[in-house]
């Protein structure tokens, strides 16, 4: 990315573009939209964009990832960009469309309608594996054969929602009995995220139990879903370890040494300051591990290793990394 690109971007976009591309005046709106085009490849060539029809504003932009690990950058973006208008408003990536089976996509010299698309469905606890079924996939390669089904699922469920609760996609050449029209799918989804967010639209947090190397005992509470969709921008792992004092037979804390952890583990998300959350913890053998995910850009690295330099019942250590993906915690993931 160019330095000074996402902020370049938006002043081109607000001093002549956004106008005349809402006006659609000949000749000026294609000029604009071809610039459109080379001014977001110049922040990064991972991204991709969209027009079209806005839920609120005439107009909709969206700039959205080419690929997960862009993901971060596309956020980025559109934190960046102006107060949405009557005539543009701004997503970092595709939303569901309002009756998306209407929809006819061109791949490869084929038309892939949205309504000839079927689904075979495994539900997860808090996740769904399909199989995609259209009587045209077969007449794609096979390499190209993911394309109509990712993107005409993008526009069925929206691309966040496909990142949240859609683990594996395969797409098939023949239908099965039970396959369910593409439509039904977002009422999957529903219940699939109703099942993991609470009233307030938080995740919930579940309790895991497991043995170490040293069959030792290991209590992990883990958020659900623990995935980046929500949060694209915490693209840093970091993980707090803290040693307890009072260590119990089974190696998990004493109420003293609980009470003490629950503050600290309060105190280090109040020092993110909004850059970040913690997303799991596991505890074994007088130790507890915290991982937290925050913004790269920001200073939220540094502030948890700050915060827990207060820690003073035992060792302490922290560790960072880049991990857009957040597989730092693909081991607690519940599917």
């Amino acid at each position: 990315m160019q330095p000074d690109a996402v902020g370049e971007f938006w002043a081109w976009w607000e001093a002549d573009a956004a106008r005349h591309i809402a006006q659609g005046a000949e000749g000026y709106a294609e000029h604009y939209v071809k610039q459109l085009g080379q001014r977001i490849a110049w922040i990064d060539p991972g991204l991709a964009w969209e027009l079209g029809p806005g839920a609120a504003a005439e107009h909709e932009l969206v700039i959205f990832p080419d690929s997960p690990e862009h993901a971060a950058l596309a956020r980025r973006v559109l934190k960046a960009a102006p107060a949405p208008d009557r005539h543009w408003e701004y997503a970092d990536a595709r939303r569901a469309a309002a009756r998306f089976e209407d929809l006819t996509l061109g791949v490869g010299g084929e038309d892939f309608a949205g309504e000839d698309f079927r689904v075979g469905l495994m539900r997860n606890r808090y996740s769904a594996d399909i199989s995609v079924y259209h009587p045209k996939l077969g007449r794609l390669p096979e390499d190209k054969r993911l394309v109509p089904v990712a993107i005409m699922l993008d526009h069925a469920i929206g691309q966040q929602d496909v990142n949240a609760w859609i683990g594996i996609i395969e797409p098939v050449l023949q239908p099965h009995p039970g396959d369910i029209p593409l439509s039904e799918l977002p009422a999957v989804v529903q219940q699939l995220r109703a099942g993991a967010f609470d009233g307030h639209g938080e995740p919930i947090w579940e309790e895991l139990h497991g043995r170490s190397v040293e069959d030792r005992p290991i209590t992990a509470y883990v958020q659900v879903p623990l995935v980046p969709a929500f949060w694209p921008d915490f693209d840093q792992h970091v993980a707090v370890q803290l040693d307890y004092a009072q260590i119990l037979d089974d190696g998990l804390p004493g109420e003293a040494s609980g009470r003490r952890l629950q503050a600290m583990e309060q105190a280090l998300a109040e020092a993110l300051n909004g850059n970040g959350r913690l997303v799991a913890a596991e505890t074994t053998d007088g130790r507890r591990i915290l991982h937290f995910y925050v913004d790269s850009t920001t200073s939220a690295g540094w502030d948890l290793e700050a915060a827990a330099a207060a820690w003073e019942e035992g060792q302490t250590g922290v560790g960072a990394e880049l991990d857009p993906g957040w597989s730092g915690v693909n081991h607690l993931r519940i599917r």
